[in-house]
């Protein structure tokens, strides 16, 4: 039986990374400012004075060995079925916390997801991210930013030989302003409940809230253009804070 000494609820990061990935090759093993993306993810959840623990999840040796020993860090060796390009997250989730708990006798309340695709990603963004979640209790609270396009505007989809709005209107909006405001989802922080990853088995549950982030820091690794932009980003800040001085 798993006990939670004097019932503290144990907050979980996870960073999850597997060796091979599609798009750009080795992508969790990308350096950003002479760091690797991975290393940088479990190195902001390690300081995070709010995760209680953190759990690497991998099948790569390499990733594995980024980091030394560290009280506050686990790390699994992912299964192979649970490596494939087409594998959800969620079984991914229920993994490490199932390896947790067996691991240390504690119960986990909620999980961290540290994306090493999302190296913009600030400590600040977390703990703010973890107080909202923490006031609001939903099922889920993930990070989103504006979006350039919107499904109601400006997305189209096939609908036989021709082509529609991804979503309808219920009248015919001329302008933007008049539809729906929608936000696209990023990678810099997802807030899992406890019932939402063992009960909902959704992604996306019912009770979920966002925490917005800026647009030039949201951005996630899926391509070498994503990189880039990274790079682009630094830069300016750099100049920036040289003219600061």
């Amino acid at each position: 039986m798993i006990n939670n000494q004097h019932n503290k609820e144990i907050t979980l990061g996870l960073i999850a990374a597997r060796k091979n990935s599609v798009g750009v090759k080795n992508k969790n093993l990308i350096k950003i400012k002479n760091q690797e993306i991975t290393k940088i993810a479990i190195k902001l959840a390690l300081n995070c004075s709010a995760i209680d623990y953190v759990i690497l999840s991998t099948d790569s040796n390499k990733i594995l060995n980024l980091i030394k020993k560290n009280k506050k860090l686990i790390k699994l060796k992912r299964a192979k079925k649970l490596t494939k390009n087409n594998t959800p997250m969620l079984p991914v989730i229920k993994n490490a916390i199932t390896y947790f708990e067996k691991k240390k006798n504690k119960k986990v309340s909620k999980l961290v997801i540290f994306d090493p695709t999302s190296p913009l990603r600030k400590k600040s963004d977390v703990e703010m991210a973890i107080k909202k979640f923490k006031k609001n209790k939903p099922d889920l609270l993930l990070s989103v930013n504006d979006s350039g396009h919107n499904p109601y505007f400006s997305m189209l989809e096939k609908n036989g030989k021709y082509y529609r709005l991804s979503k309808d209107p219920k009248n015919n909006p001329g302008a933007r302003q008049l539809v729906p405001k929608v936000y696209e989802v990023n990678t810099i922080v997802w807030i899992y409940s406890r019932k939402a990853i063992f009960y909902e088995k959704r992604r996306i549950p019912k009770k979920t809230l966002i925490f917005k982030t800026p647009v030039n820091r949201s951005i996630d690794i899926d391509t070498k253009n994503d990189i880039n932009k990274i790079y682009f980003y630094l830069k300016k800040i750099k100049k920036y804070e040289k003219y600061e001085k």
